[in-house]
């Protein structure tokens, strides 16, 4: 089709005509001329592409993973459209793509200026995550060569190769290979090519999620066993650990008992001995204090008794009335040495007395202490082993909770986490069957195709087996046509 500013090459023949006048007829036009140009063109695009260094930024790009949100750019009513949408509307309906579509004309004067600006509201909404494409297809139908001359546009080149996510295009068909082409990081060839790998890419990442998945909860129980193994030494360790910790007080507290009981005897035997002894040397020393005091009574008795007779004596001699005298002083002196000797016992008696009743009040104080000390000890201790044996359950009690806390929950996270990975593990089987469904024979039947059978019924898959082939089935939409392959039968002639 041509258009004002196209450059082309034709053949006129001018006529003169008695009525209509003038005229001017093409008769023919030479395409290589303009083809001529549109090749100058796209090598000059090239190397300018080639020396800014944005000639491989596009296709340097990471090839995507998954498609989630595709923008489509196509003129409106395109034969090509409509092949991709019969597979891409499928994808669309089980919620497995979005696809967002730009309607722009390819073989007009303003093509090029109107596709940049539609990418570039593409290259803005990608900056911002919740609006973020992954790829952008370029789809056309097929038609002539020729038609795709607008294409070539320097600013439509830079537009594609500056382009912050993958460009995908499919532009007339397998044998045409334009600028776009070589510059798009996913060419397809064809519309339908385009869609098949977004569909193949999915199933793809559906596989690779479900091995993933199936990844994850065969790791997920691994750890749940390995906590639950965790939880059971730890309760087991705690128990152990608690009971020997009783057995290590009860041997403490006996052993200090035993040690303090024979310290305690020991005291208490010493303290015997010692007042014993006190006792013995007291009566010991009041038995001495007491014949002392006889001996000492008897000795002065016995030398005054000599000298009350001598004197006796001389007054019985000088005076005989002084003899009554005499005897009345001998009796008054015995009498004062009698009561002399009564004061000395009585006083050492008290003496003894006074001595003895403290030592017995302090051994008496001292068995009430000694008592006292050992009550005391023995209260301590079983106070002691009474604490201890109540922290260590304590402890015990805190431990076995905390573990079963412990245990329970991890049993209720496996339960949710199995939950989860059933509804994900339904949900993948789900997509897996409808994307099954969408590639079913059937659905590329309704789509255009066709599919060639032999006289058995075999699909042929090359042009080889159709050229050998006599009689061909042709597998349509709307049902089956035979066909009879002519060159088959020439060259079955042939070799005969």
């Amino acid at each position: 089709m041509l258009e004002a500013g196209s450059q082309v090459l034709v053949r006129l023949q001018s006529s003169l005509h008695p009525t209509f006048g003038f005229q001017i007829v093409v008769t023919d036009v030479d395409l290589t001329f303009a083809l001529g140009d549109l090749n100058a063109r796209a090598q000059s695009i090239r190397k300018h592409l080639q020396d800014t260094g944005i000639w491989n930024r596009n296709r340097s790009l990471p090839l995507p993973a998954d498609f989630v949100r595709v923008s489509v750019i196509a003129p409106a009513g395109a034969a090509g459209l409509g092949d991709f949408r019969s597979t891409a509307d499928r994808l669309a309906g089980a919620g497995l793509a979005e696809f967002v579509y730009h309607e722009v004309p390819f073989q007009t004067r303003d093509a090029p200026s109107r596709i940049v600006d539609v990418l570039r509201g593409i290259y803005r909404s990608c900056s911002v995550e919740a609006t973020r494409q992954c790829a952008v297809a370029i789809i056309r139908g097929g038609g002539a060569s020729a038609d795709l001359a607008w294409l070539v546009d320097q600013k439509l080149a830079e537009a594609v190769c500056r382009m912050n996510v993958p460009v995908m295009t499919g532009i007339g068909h397998e044998r045409d290979r334009n600028l776009l082409d070589e510059i798009s990081c996913i060419p397809c060839d064809t519309p339908s090519k385009v869609v098949e790998h977004i569909t193949s890419t999915i199933t793809r990442a559906a596989l690779d999620g479900q091995r993933a998945q199936e990844a994850i909860q065969t790791r997920a129980a691994q750890i749940a066993s390995r906590h639950e193994s965790a939880v059971a030494a730890v309760r087991t360790a705690v128990d152990r650990d608690g009971m020997e910790t009783v057995r290590l007080a009860e041997a403490s507290v006996r052993s200090t008992a035993t040690g303090l009981q024979p310290g305690a005897r020991t005291l208490l035997d010493d303290t015997r001995s010692a007042v014993t002894s006190v006792r013995t040397a007291i009566d010991r020393h009041a038995r001495d204090t007491v014949r002392i005091a006889e001996t000492t009574v008897r000795t002065t008795a016995t030398a005054l008794e000599p000298g009350a007779r001598a004197l006796l004596e001389g007054m019985r001699t000088a005076v005989d009335e002084a003899a009554e005298c005499a005897r009345g002083a001998a009796r008054q002196r015995r009498e004062l040495a009698d009561r002399a000797v009564r004061n000395l016992r009585a006083s050492i008696t008290s003496s003894v007395e006074t001595t003895i009743r403290p030592l017995e009040l302090g051994s008496g104080k001292a068995l009430g202490e000694i008592s006292a000390r050992l009550e005391a000890v023995h209260q301590s201790a079983s106070d002691k082993v009474g604490s201890v044996h109540r922290d260590v359950v304590e402890a015990a009690e805190r431990s076995t909770s905390l573990a079963g806390e412990m245990v329970t929950g991890l049993g209720q996270e496996a339960i949710r986490y199995a939950g989860r990975s059933l509804d994900d593990c339904q949900s993948a089987i789900a997509i897996v069957r409808e994307r099954a469904e969408s590639l079913d024979p059937r659905t590329v039947l309704a789509a255009g195709y066709a599919i060639l059978r032999d006289p058995m019924g075999v699909p042929l898959t090359g042009v080889a087996a159709v050229i050998v082939t006599g009689l061909i089935t042709a597998e349509m939409r709307d049902g089956g046509i035979l066909l009879r392959n002519t060159d088959a039968n020439e060259q079955g002639e042939a070799s005969g």
